[in-house]
């Protein structure tokens, strides 16, 4: 599953070339898009159709945020197939604390988040990122353990109760070096 905008950075050319390997290999996928703008929406259609995989690629379009922990849930699998960029996707956030492995290309946008212990990382190339796909796809104990890792990951590092925790570190280190806490 794949969750965002569909914009060009995003690399969505890149997912349905290598999904396209990957249907070649084993018969246990299916692309699920959720997101994009209707011009992207009919673009990527036509793109599968062309690569002959739509009956495996479902676009279902933009979806209410209050739907994403149901989706995700829905998933095995979520990528990040984005080629350029260096913020870090806001999607690899939800995409690890909802347990699943996650695939993504193996550059700084990702890497300054996530690495091999929680992630597939994969060159953004077709060929590396089915192949990435097609390992995950059909080795139930390395999504297993990657998808805990990923939530582990998050649950220690990305919640309310861990921010809480480092603002109180950076207050108590504060209060340490001045005597008192700012006003």
């Amino acid at each position: 599953m794949y969750v965002g905008n569909l914009e060009p950075y995003q690399g969505i050319d890149l997912l349905l070339q290598s999904f396209a390997r990957v249907l070649a290999r084993t018969d246990q996928a299916d692309l699920v898009i959720v997101g994009g703008a209707r011009r992207d929406i009919e673009a990527y259609h036509a793109e599968s159709r062309r690569l002959g995989i739509a009956p495996r690629v479902h676009l279902l379009g933009p979806r209410p945020v209050r739907e994403l922990g149901a989706l995700l849930a829905g998933a095995d699998v979520v990528v990040s197939p984005r080629l350029r960029g260096n913020n870090t996707p806001m999607k690899l956030y939800s995409y690890l604390h909802s347990g699943k492995a996650l695939v993504a290309t193996d550059l700084p946008t990702h890497t300054q988040l996530v690495d091999g212990t929680v992630a597939l990382l994969a060159a953004p190339t077709p060929d590396a990122f089915s192949d990435a796909l097609v390992r995950v796809i059909v080795d139930a104990t390395l999504r297993s353990r990657l998808g805990a890792a990923g939530r582990r990951l998050a649950e220690e590092h990305f919640t309310y109760r861990a921010f809480r925790q480092r603002l109180n570190g950076l207050l108590d280190w504060l209060e340490s070096q001045t005597g008192s806490l700012p006003a």
